[in-house]
């Protein structure tokens, strides 16, 4: 059925954004069919068809639109499935690899999905250095995923500047919706693109992100948040607000809560 609705550019254009809609609420968002199906799955299966959407080369041009959102709900579902793995999410997606000779474990699917539709983007050369470098790898472990994320933004940015900018976007209405599932995957990819924004549009969004990152009890997350801050103290905008960094630097203790920009400059 799949491949009938795919080998149509229209159709594919219509079921897009569909797809990606199923693929971005799971897990935050409840969902179920007529019958009472739950939606564990439901995001996985909608990455199978992304995949088979992708066989058809002839129409590779209708993804060019939805690239962004597609590579965000990709990168965000290595991540979540990398973290859980629900008991039906793994038997479905153990008929799958069954049927079709899909790797063993659905993040290992979506990175392939991934490189895929990067090469469909004629971003070969980020494919190839993300190899080279282990980034693929280092995706999919939860302790080093956001190192993977960061080194694919310079990948992006280095090779395909437009295609970044639009994932940066992306990422910042995201933001602005603090969806909890997607934040640190967002600032890890815009903490390399930070000193590319204009902050005098998304200057407050960010440094709301960073605060609440800041403090974080995760040393990753604070150690991010300060890479990002670090950037924002040397953007003229955010340094003519003064005292924008006072909201982000409140630990309660002592001098620490008094630390201006000099002070975050020598961290």
């Amino acid at each position: 059925m799949w491949r009938t609705i795919t080998s149509s550019g229209r159709t594919v254009v219509k079921v897009l954004p569909e797809l990606l809609s199923v693929m971005e609420d799971w897990p935050l968002h409840g969902m179920s069919t007529s019958d009472g199906d739950e939606t564990d799955v439901f995001a996985l299966a909608a990455t199978r068809v992304i995949w088979e959407i992708l066989q058809m080369f002839r129409f590779a041009e209708s993804l060019i639109e939805y690239s962004p959102r597609l590579l965000v709900a990709l990168l965000c579902q290595v991540v979540i499935s990398t973290e859980q793995m629900p008991e039906e999410v793994d038997t479905f997606w153990r008929g799958c690899r069954e049927q079709h000779n899909l790797p063993t474990e659905p993040n290992r699917f979506a990175v392939l999905i991934t490189k895929a539709l990067l090469c469909h983007l004629e971003c070969e050369e980020v494919v190839v250095s993300m190899e080279r470098k282990r980034g693929w790898d280092t995706l999919l472990s939860t302790d080093t995923h956001h190192y993977a994320v960061g080194l694919l933004a310079r990948e992006m940015r280095r090779v395909s500047s437009p295609l970044c900018s639009r994932i940066t976007l992306h990422l910042l209405e995201l933001l602005s919706r603090e969806e909890p599932h997607l934040e640190v995957l967002a600032v890890a990819f815009l903490v390399e693109v930070l000193d590319e924004l204009d902050m005098s549009d998304w200057g407050d969004s960010i440094l709301q992100s960073l605060a609440r990152h800041l403090r974080s009890g995760c040393p990753e997350r604070r150690r991010l948040a300060l890479r990002g801050l670090l950037v924002l103290s040397q953007d003229p905008v955010m340094v003519r607000r003064g005292t924008w960094l006072k909201p982000c630097w409140n630990p309660g203790a002592g001098e620490r809560s008094r630390l201006g920009l000099a002070g975050l400059r020598e961290l």
